[in-house]
């Protein structure tokens, strides 16, 4: 049994970086491997949804963000050669932009780069999700249609705002 054959919980982070451009790495692992992806991965147990979006994209692009916003939370399900999957994926902003470290070699993936979108062959996930954060404007077919050749169902449930709840 692998770790996708269950619903698998996620954090991302969105980071836009110099000249109007945007963080990517290329996948090595996991359903889209092979893919130009924003920085993310599995949620550690015990771990919060934002503090594993900051600490996987420190891992996998040597940028330390220091603040970031969450946009939305999505639900990916679709089908690899291991089998099906479901990822509970919540989707964060950072709240400024930031530049690639100089001769970083990621963490679990295969280059990085801070490209514009238009630039880059990025997976269809993040065409809405790049839209929800407000860093891109693809519509709802364009979206629609990259999902249904990469074979995902993708739903989404966006944030107006946050609020953290703290314990007494």
């Amino acid at each position: 049994m692998n770790r996708f054959s269950r619903a698998l919980p996620a954090a991302l982070l969105a980071i836009p970086g110099p000249g109007g451009t945007v963080t990517f790495v290329h996948q090595l692992k996991g359903p889209y491997a092979g893919s130009w992806l924003l920085p993310g991965g599995g949620i550690e147990p015990g771990e919060a949804a934002e503090a594993a979006a900051l600490r996987e994209a420190r891992e996998e692009t040597g940028i330390a963000v220091e603040s970031c916003s969450l946009s939305a939370v999505y639900e990916f399900t679709g089908k690899w050669e291991q089998g099906h999957y479901h990822l509970l994926m919540f989707a964060f902003r950072a709240d400024r932009a930031y530049e690639l470290p100089v001769g970083y070699d990621g963490h679990n993936v295969g280059e990085i780069r801070q490209a514009r979108i238009d630039d880059i062959a990025m997976h269809s996930t993040d065409l809405q999700i790049l839209t929800d954060a407000g860093l891109a404007s693809y519509d709802d077919e364009t979206i629609a249609r990259g999902l249904a050749e990469d074979g995902i169902t993708m739903h989404a449930h966006r944030v107006g705002s946050t609020t953290r709840f703290l314990a007494p």
